[in-house]
């Protein structure tokens, strides 16, 4: 006796069977944080958008630097140029705030989702960019410039 269902609904049923399981796990998957990072960009027609910029100064010498908070299909990053040379800034350093949006503070009256204040009372300007997390959560991104190093770290408070 053959107990195998090759009647044209028998195969349908499969067919649905093995659509639904396959649905099931690109949904499973999909509610993955890493994996919605990898597959978001070829969802997503989003060009590559600045955010807000500020030129400011840092460092015993006053070296120049262009900062950028940008926003991709990736999320939120913020990015440093060394623009001694105006026309031609050089990359130097990225942060990822990867799953954020952007959000905006008031500092000194004035509403901005880009800025610079002296946060650690340690003489020198930090850069606060502020964002909201997945949940909803205010994050306030605060980045150093680290005088020995000559470069930019998180601050932690």
């Amino acid at each position: 006796m053959n107990t195998a269902d090759n009647t044209i609904e028998g195969k349908k049923t499969r067919y649905i069977v093995i659509l639904a399981a396959f649905a099931l796990i690109i949904a499973v998957l999909s509610a993955i944080p890493s994996v919605q990072n990898k597959i978001k960009p070829y969802f997503s027609n989003d060009p590559r958008v600045v955010l807000a910029k500020i030129n400011a100064f840092f460092g015993v010498e006053q070296n120049e630097y262009l900062i950028l908070k940008v926003k991709d299909p990736f999320g939120i990053q913020i990015e440093i140029y060394d623009a001694k040379d105006t026309s031609k800034p050089v990359f130097k350093q990225k942060f990822e705030l990867s799953q954020d949006s952007d959000a905006y503070i008031t500092l000194d009256k004035n509403t901005t989702n880009l800025a610079l204040s002296d946060v650690d009372k340690d003489g020198q300007l930090d850069i606060i960019a502020p964002s909201v997390d997945r949940n909803g959560n205010l994050r306030l991104n605060t980045f150093r410039y680290d005088l020995e190093l000559q470069h930019f770290e998180p601050l932690s408070q």
